[in-house]
């Protein structure tokens, strides 16, 4: 999984936590992005331009006025890995070909391998729901910050 991350961007990897934070802490209940920025230690702007790409994708949708952030739009066991990573990166297989674009020809290098390996990364991704996610924080034991009076179980 380490690999996976390390191919993944800044951008997808922050999408992930702020998505799974959205899960884990916020019950159903809006959340702020400024709050969730603090407990994941991302830029609150950063997140405001990721938040925008999630909503465009419906996977999260926005409330204004007292109260308001950001909740799931759908349960966590419906929204995979991969919706998260193809909402703020667009399409897995299209980043991986952009990523060799340029590169010199080589009848020595294994170019083959790269669609396969995306495809299998992208699977993986698609395997793994939110909640799922979120589950394996529980199994080990992530503090939880839940709204006042709220005691989630996933």
């Amino acid at each position: 999984m380490l690999a996976l991350a390390m191919r993944l961007s800044r951008r997808a990897r922050y999408a992930l936590c702020a998505i799974f934070d959205l899960a884990y802490n916020g019950a159903g209940e809006p959340v702020r992005v400024q709050k969730i920025g603090e407990r994941q230690a991302i830029s609150y702007r950063f997140l405001e331009q990721i938040f925008q790409d999630l909503r465009r994708a419906e996977l999260v949708a926005g409330k204004r006025g007292p109260g308001g952030g950001y909740v799931l739009t759908r349960p966590p066991e419906e929204i995979t890995l991969l919706q998260v990573v193809e909402a703020v990166d667009g399409s897995f297989a299209s980043a991986d070909a952009a990523d060799r674009e340029g590169w010199p020809a080589s009848g020595h290098r294994p170019d083959f391998l790269w669609g396969d390996i995306s495809e299998r990364m992208a699977s993986v991704l698609g395997s793994l729901a939110v909640s799922d996610v979120c589950r394996e924080a529980v199994r080990k034991s992530i503090d939880r910050d839940l709204p006042v009076g709220m005691d989630y179980q996933i």
